[in-house]
């Protein structure tokens, strides 16, 4: 018996089975809950070797898991997959100057904990406190940093891998072909992240944030695209329209933030004289665009203006108690007409839909509430989510800037790729993993699931 075998690999400690293995059966995206046959829980890389040796043997479909944050269902099982979680493999291996080298079930906070005093770890997502570096690399994680930073892609130096036939290998380092990039936002469906070695970044000499108050929605877009043309390049720079603006001053993380129909949160940093220059213009430009202006006055007023931002997410719990999170990303030019199109699908369905994002790259993230007791209001909600996905298309943008495809996307790839490409992405699949068995339904799924689930029926488009 499959279980048994994998007991003596593990230890009876670390197989969840039976109702326990339902706590495994969910990620952040909150309108599908799977259930794996089993979840197992090594805690060494001779233990995933083994683990992942036996099922690739046996031919078993198998999810790899982190933390279980994904917001798009990457890391949730379909049809009764067996469950690999890696959150033991946690332990800082190395560190130097600018690199450190960690295990694929570390959380993302803990990197630059454990960096040197004067470096620190770059991409941040907004559950950096609890998700995993080896989730962060499967999806190309990003976070209010990326302007300047880039996304977890750019963090990422080498990594060391194990492929399906129990071969370990370091993939990446190299300045003339980096291997490890194929890995990056693969979703764990051609191999096993053991460890990641990350590049830090030295801490800037100073960082300043500006607060714009907008009185008009599609003025706030514009001036995204004008901050740049000013000269000036953010460290981070957000957006927060007024849904959200209100959600967040009725939360436990109330910044004290202005009425007001958006605004937008820019953090510059860098060597002194260049950080004030930027500000200036900053100020400068928000000031003849209308807006009124708020510079944080102390270390507290900035930090609770950052804590209202990044406590977003959360704080929809206040209205609803569960919410869709999307992340098309577009130009920063199609801001204004996405938007605004944006807020007509929310009227057309009859569902809220707040906007939170990294306003610098284009990486929206509507958030659409609704209620999980009642399918109508989640059919709602997914169908105005499918609507928005699709109006970034149109606008020249892509399908996921960091959340990954996962079940969310699954039935988008051709409206995005071309038949040309996804042939080409589906020959890298089958060289990695030519039985389809890592991770199905996700990505290049060679079936749709017999979907009896109605939900399932709705991603997958199954009639």
């Amino acid at each position: 018996m499959l279980a048994e075998r994998l007991r003596s690999i593990v230890g009876e400690r670390w197989i969840v089975e039976g109702k326990d293995a339902r706590l495994f059966g969910f990620d952040a995206f909150t309108a599908y809950k799977g259930e794996p046959s089993f979840v197992v829980l090594p805690g060494s890389e001779e233990e995933v070797r083994r683990v992942v040796t036996l099922l690739y043997q046996s031919k078993t479909p198998f999810v790899f898991r982190g933390s279980g944050t994904s917001l798009s269902g990457s890391s949730v099982c379909v049809c009764g997959e067996v469950m690999v979680s890696l959150s033991r493999l946690n332990r800082v291996y190395r560190v130097e100057a600018l690199e450190i080298e960690v295990g694929a079930g570390i959380a993302n906070a803990l990197v630059t904990k454990h960096a040197p005093k004067n470096a620190f770890y770059a991409p941040d997502p907004s559950s950096y406190t609890v998700c995993s570096i080896g989730g962060n690399v499967c999806h190309d994680s990003g976070g209010i940093h990326v302007p300047k930073y880039g996304p977890t892609f750019n963090s990422v130096v080498k990594l060391r891998v194990l492929h399906l036939d129990g071969a370990i290998e370091e993939v990446g380092g190299t300045s003339y072909f980096n291997g490890a990039s194929v890995f990056i936002g693969s979703e764990g469906t051609l191999g096993c992240v053991l460890s990641a070695t990350l590049r830090l970044f030295p801490k800037p000499e100073a960082s300043r944030t500006v607060l714009g108050a907008f009185y008009d929605l599609k003025t706030a877009a514009l001036a995204v695209s004008k901050i740049y043309e000013a000269g000036v390049f953010p460290a981070a720079l957000e957006m927060m329209d007024r849904t959200s603006i209100e959600v967040v001053e009725k939360s436990e993380y109330s910044a004290g933030y202005p009425k007001c129909e958006a605004l937008l949160l820019v953090e510059c940093d860098g060597f002194l004289p260049q950080v004030e220059e930027e500000v200036k213009r900053v100020v400068s430009l928000f000031k003849e665009l209308g807006a009124a202006v708020f510079v944080p006055k102390n270390s507290e007023e900035n930090s609770r203006f950052w804590r209202g931002r990044k406590g977003a997410f959360p704080a929809m719990g206040v209205i609803s108690p569960a919410y869709l999170t999307l992340d098309a990303v577009i130009s920063r030019e199609s801001l204004p007409d996405v938007l605004l199109r944006i807020r007509e699908i929310g009227e057309k369905h009859g569902v809220v839909i707040a906007n939170v994002f990294h306003a610098a790259d284009g990486n929206l993230h509507p958030l659409i509430p609704y209620d999980p007791e009642r399918f109508d209001s989640l059919k709602k909600a997914l169908i105005a989510s499918r609507e928005i996905t699709k109006v970034a298309l149109e606008h020249g943008g892509v399908l996921s800037g960091e959340h990954g495809i996962g079940i969310e996307k699954a039935s988008l790839l051709e409206e995005f790729y071309t038949k040309e490409e996804l042939s080409v992405m589906k020959r890298i699949k089958r060289e990695f993993d030519s039985h389809f068995l890592l991770n199905p339904y996700k990505l290049f799924c060679e079936k749709k699931p017999s979907a009896q689930n109605e939900v399932l029926k709705l991603l997958y488009e199954v009639e």
